[in-house]
C-alpha cells in the first residue's frame, strides 16, 4: 500500500500562534466593540481550546467574553462571530500585502525535516488545515516547500469538517495506507475509526498526553513509510 499523509498546518508545521494573534490585533485596533492591547499571554491560553477563527470573537468582543474557555467547543457561532471571522481573514489578507509578512510564522523543527520529502514525494502529502487557503501557500512558498496540495478553511466549510473533506475527496477509500496527523485533540477523534493511523503531534497547541508524538518519532514514522513504499 502506497502511504498518504495528511498534515495539519498550525500546530503541526508551523507555530503561527503570533501571526493569528497580529491579525485579531490589526482587526480589534479603532473598533470599539473589541478589545484592545490584550496580552499574549491570555491569547495563547485561549489560543490552546480554539478550532475555528470565529472563536476568537468570544476573546475580544467586550460583552461576551468566555471566562471558561474549557468551554469553548460547547459554544455554537452566531452572527456577531462570523461578523468577527469574516473580519478576521479580510485583515490577514491586508496583512499579507507586506513581503515580509511569512517571517511572523515559526517554522518547527519537524518541518525542516520533512521539508525534503515535502519536496521529493509531493503527491504523498495533503495539508488540511482550518487556515485559509491563500495563507498557507504563501508561506510554504516563503520556506521553499510549496507544491503540496492544500486543503483550507474554504473547503472544511463546504464539506462541514476536516473528516467532511478527507471523504469528498475519497482518500479514506483508495486503498492507501492514510496517516493523520494533528495536534488538536477534537480534530484528531473524528478519524481514529477512519485512517490506519493518528499522530497527536504533541509539540503543537492542545494538551499533550501520554499517547502524542514527539517530532521526532513523527518524523521517523513518516521517513519509515516512505521507505518502504519506494525501496
Amino acid at each position: 500500500m502506497k502511504p498518504l499523509i495528511l498534515l495539519d498546518f498550525d500546530g503541526v508545521l508551523f507555530n503561527s500562534a503570533y501571526e493569528a494573534y497580529q491579525v485579531c490585533e490589526h482587526l480589534a485596533k479603532g473598533d470599539d466593540r473589541y478589545r484592545h492591547g490584550l496580552s499574549f499571554d491570555e491569547f495563547m491560553s485561549f489560543r490552546a481550546q480554539l478550532t475555528d477563527a470565529w472563536q476568537f470573537c468570544r476573546l475580544y468582543q467586550k460583552d461576551r467574553i468566555l471566562r471558561d474557555i474549557t468551554k469553548l467547543h460547547e459554544v455554537e457561532p452566531d452572527a456577531d462571530d462570523w461578523r468577527f471571522s469574516e473580519g478576521f481573514f479580510a485583515a490577514r489578507a491586508e496583512m499579507i500585502k507586506d513581503p515580509d509578512w511569512a517571517k511572523l510564522m515559526s517554522p518547527y523543527p519537524f518541518f525542516y525535516q520533512l521539508r525534503p520529502l515535502l519536496m521529493k514525494y509531493p503527491q504523498t502529502f495533503k495539508i488540511l488545515s482550518t487556515r485559509n487557503k491563500a495563507s498557507i501557500q504563501r508561506t510554504l512558498e516563503f520556506f521553499e516547500a510549496d507544491g503540496i496540495e492544500i486543503y483550507g478553511q474554504e473547503e472544511i466549510r463546504e464539506h462541514g469538517s476536516k473528516l467532511g473533506v478527507a471523504k469528498h475527496k475519497r482518500w479514506l477509500e483508495n486503498g492507501d495506507y492514510v496517516v493523520y496527523i494533528d495536534d488538536m485533540n477534537s480534530h484528531l477523534e473524528p478519524f481514529e475509526t477512519e485512517v490506519d493511523l493518528c499522530i497527536h503531534a504533541g509539540w503543537g497547541y492542545d494538551v499533550a498526553h501520554v499517547d502524542s508524538y514527539t517530532q521526532g518519532q513523527a518524523f521517523q514514522i513518516i521517513g519509515g513509510f516512505l521507505k518502504l513504499a519506494h525501496e
